[in-house]
């Protein structure tokens, strides 16, 4: 499981850059399209795709889209931690426990001793 969680880490940096590459794709798609298309086309705006002008919230989309889009791999991530702090904490409690214990024994033998004197 300590490697999965390795593993995990990685894909999720991964994936949060692939998201942000997309978008900033995107974003350059319609910049070229505002430059370019716009040149070779005369100007002609129902020529355009992304920028086209019943397209205006396009942009205001592709950022919300950012913004909702869930990394699954973080998620993952999230519980895979969680589990390992839950192990923890019961080895944790399991070694307080033998603490406690170890510490009865030893106080209950004083006691027999105490008593035989």
């Amino acid at each position: 499981m300590e490697n999965q969680k390795k593993i995990l880490k990685g894909q999720v940096s991964t994936r949060d850059k692939h998201d942000k590459n997309q978008n900033d794709f995107m974003l350059q798609l319609m910049k070229y399209e505002d430059i370019g298309i716009a040149y070779y086309s005369d100007q002609d705006y129902n020529k355009r795709i992304l920028t086209h002008p019943n397209c205006e919230d396009l942009k205001e989309r592709v950022q919300k889209n950012l913004v909702k889009t869930k990394n699954p791999y973080r998620d993952s991530y999230i519980w895979i931690k969680g589990e390992f702090l839950d192990v923890q904490g019961m080895y944790d409690s399991i070694q307080g426990r033998e603490g406690v214990m170890k510490a009865l024994l030893a106080t209950e033998q004083k006691k027999k001793e105490d008593t035989k004197e």
